[in-house]
């Protein structure tokens, strides 16, 4: 698949985003990934139909100063720091 090499020990999974070829000794850690991701989602979801804005839940007003002293710290970044993090 475009220069990566795809065998019989690769899964393939799919959705309308793309495709992820992942090695099958990767597996648990890709699925225990992907439970982090669907929980913080769902945390961060559940918190919005509270009434808390995810705005406000990824603290995106400190974010903006702390830019204005640390011009290289990346969003990203900040959302590991408050916790807000979903694609690691």
């Amino acid at each position: 698949m475009g220069e990566w090499t795809v065998g019989r020990e690769d899964l393939v999974l799919g959705d309308d985003d793309g495709v992820l070829f992942v090695p099958t000794t990767r597996a648990d850690d890709l699925f225990t990934l992907a439970e982090r991701i669907r929980d913080t989602e769902r945390r961060q979801a559940e918190r919005m139909r509270a009434g808390v804005s995810l705005r406000s839940q990824v603290q995106f007003v400190a974010y903006l100063a702390q830019r204005q002293q640390t011009p290289s710290l990346t969003f990203r970044d900040h959302l590991r720091a408050v916790g807000g993090a979903i694609e690691e």
